[in-house]
């Protein structure tokens, strides 16, 4: 029998999809795509051999996997926007590069273990509802990487914005917050016509939550509202 918090936690998921489904969103990443690796990925690639297989959770449009195909890596990006998937698809096959982009459904990850070196999973970890279904998902992740394996993981976070998560409940969170009963502190809706679930880190929350999964944090930093880490499984 599911329970109240999985049914929400579904129905919040799905707002996130349909968000990443809209028109704006694919035409945004469409944009995205040629932009290439970011100084702080090309660091953290830089340890893995060509013949690494890498995941990116997340993928949207294909953006970071067209960059590392081309440098020779067997990439495999998933997105749960089937829309984004579909348009990624079409880039690679334009632009003639070797790509497995799949739609999938969390909180499972349609892998074997330990199938790939290392992963990515940038700006998604906040929308992945509850404490303990983002540190589920962190586990399935560890599953899928070889030991060792290692993840690079970024978020924006409230420092340098805001003191305390007090002022982000307004109008809008107020709006649709009594559709549900298992909203945590931090949860909240983007401003838009439907509500779209986002959760808000500060980055001392966001690391304790990432200190109680498989992982262990090699290395973070804190930039522009931004956290990066670096976390190796185990």
């Amino acid at each position: 029998m599911k329970t109240k918090k999985s049914q929400e936690s579904r129905k919040l998921l799905e707002s996130v999809r349909d968000k990443y489904n809209q028109t704006d969103e694919l035409d945004r990443r469409e944009e995205e795509a040629e932009y290439g690796l970011g100084e702080h990925e090309e660091v953290f690639i830089e340890k893995f051999s060509i013949d690494s297989r890498l995941l990116d959770i997340g993928c949207a449009s294909g953006r970071l996997c067209l960059a590392l195909a081309k440098l020779g890596y067997s990439v495999t990006g998933i997105d749960v926007a089937e829309k984004q998937i579909e348009q990624a698809q079409r880039i690679a096959e334009t632009e003639n590069v070797n790509l497995t982009f799949l739609h999938y459904e969390p909180p499972t990850l349609p892998f074997p273990d330990a199938s790939f070196a290392a992963a990515f999973m940038e700006n998604v970890y906040c929308y992945i509802p509850h404490r303990t279904g983002r540190i589920a998902f962190l586990a399935e992740v560890a599953r899928v990487l070889n030991p060792n394996g290692q993840l690079f993981l970024s978020n924006t976070v409230l420092d340098g914005i805001i003191d305390s998560y007090e002022p982000t409940y307004d109008e809008n969170y107020d709006r649709f917050a009594p559709n549900y009963e298992t909203l945590e502190k931090g949860d909240n809706f983007w401003l838009e016509e439907d509500p779209i679930y986002v959760h808000y880190f500060f980055a001392d929350d966001l690391k304790a939550e990432l200190e109680e999964s498989p992982f262990r944090v090699l290395s973070s930093s804190v930039e522009d509202e931004k956290v990066r880490c670096v976390l190796r499984r185990g």
